[in-house]
């Protein structure tokens, strides 16, 4: 049996479960009949290509681990109570190249839950393996849209840096560029957890210096900014048309000092109030087994179960809410398939 903190969360969402095979409240409709994405957009799930506005009437969650080392059994359990507890959708990042057998277990995690789940994929960070530095922009760039297409990415992710930009990371952002312009798959990134407000302007500025569609980019972890109590660099990132990612709601890898919920609350809130809360994604990025529930954890409804209560009780109001659960991410993943 669930502990009982784990069965209760799923009647204080405030707006139903989320699975895909659930059926849908009249008010989450309305809300995906108005979700303005190119036509022919769709978004690539390790099953099938969805509608964006099909997508389920929850969260979309874009970036998590789901394949973090467990047993498929357990994941298929932890997914389908997320699913429960309002989560439609997440979004499986890569680090690197994923182990044999792991994209069978998206595949059975996905069907048996019912919960849409996008495969991501590319280069993490430095270092690199050793064949990158002998390759060139075009190599790879080649050989991540080959990939894409035999592993039926849904999105490019998590694509890192360091907390100072390596020439062989600008090599690699720059063939995700090239690898972006020729799918149109969305981009999402790593800047360090330590926080790195710098990291964060440098991604952009040399993938706007690439082309990259500005609606198709998240970068990411920019919850673990310590050092910008107004959110300038958010604001920034924001202003120039891409997606803030506060995707590290919950998570728990981190040692050393570490945002609490508190700050990124207020994080959120900036933003918002900014008049930005067309540009703010949420996820958790979760990691590590101590996440799971049967372990007591919040599992992959960490952003529903508990950050987004949070929010309410800063007085975010609820179609703000879904308007960043729902809409945003479903913009965000939503791309038209390109001939490569």
């Amino acid at each position: 049996m669930a502990p009982n903190h784990v069965r209760r969360t799923r009647w204080t969402l405030g707006f139903g479960a989320g699975a895909a095979g659930v059926a849908s409240s009249p008010r989450a409709s309305a809300s995906a009949q108005r979700l303005r994405v190119p036509k022919g957009a769709v978004v690539r799930t390790i099953l099938k290509d969805v509608a964006p506005d099909h997508l389920g009437t929850g969260a979309a969650l874009i970036h998590e681990h789901v394949t973090a080392g467990n047993d498929v059994n357990v994941l298929v359990d932890e997914v389908r109570a997320s699913g429960q507890e309002g989560v439609s959708c997440l979004v499986d990042a890569a680090t690197g190249k994923r182990r044999p057998g792991a994209l069978e277990d998206l595949r059975t995690i996905s069907t048996r839950s019912g919960v849409h789940i996008v495969a991501a994929g590319g280069y993490f960070k430095a270092p690199y393996p050793p064949q990158i530095a002998q390759k060139s922009e075009e190599e790879i760039a080649a050989e991540l849209v080959q990939d894409a297409a035999a592993e039926r990415w849904g999105a490019f992710g998590e694509i890192g840096t360091s907390m100072e930009l390596q020439a062989d990371e600008r090599k690699v952002l720059r063939a995700v560029s090239r690898a972006h312009a020729r799918t149109g798959l969305p981009i999402f990134t790593h800047t360090e957890h330590q926080g790195c407000a710098s990291c964060a302007l440098a991604q952009l500025d040399l993938f706007e210096a690439q082309g990259v569609n500005a609606q198709n980019l998240c970068i990411g972890h920019m919850s673990d900014i310590l050092d910008d109590p107004k959110a300038e660099t958010h604001k920034t990132v924001a202003r120039r048309g891409v997606f803030v990612g506060f995707d590290t709601v919950g998570h728990q890898m981190l040692q050393g000092p570490k945002a609490t919920d508190a700050m990124k609350v207020k994080m959120v809130v900036a933003l918002i109030e900014a008049g930005f809360e067309d540009s703010v994604l949420l996820s958790s990025d979760f990691a590590h087994q101590q996440c799971l529930k049967s372990t007591w954890g919040a599992g992959y409804s960490t952003v529903t179960s508990i950050f987004v209560p949070k929010l309410r009780y800063a007085g975010v109001k609820e179609p703000t809410i879904r308007k960043i659960l729902v809409d945003n991410p479903r913009r965000f993943l939503a791309f038209v398939p390109k001939s490569a």
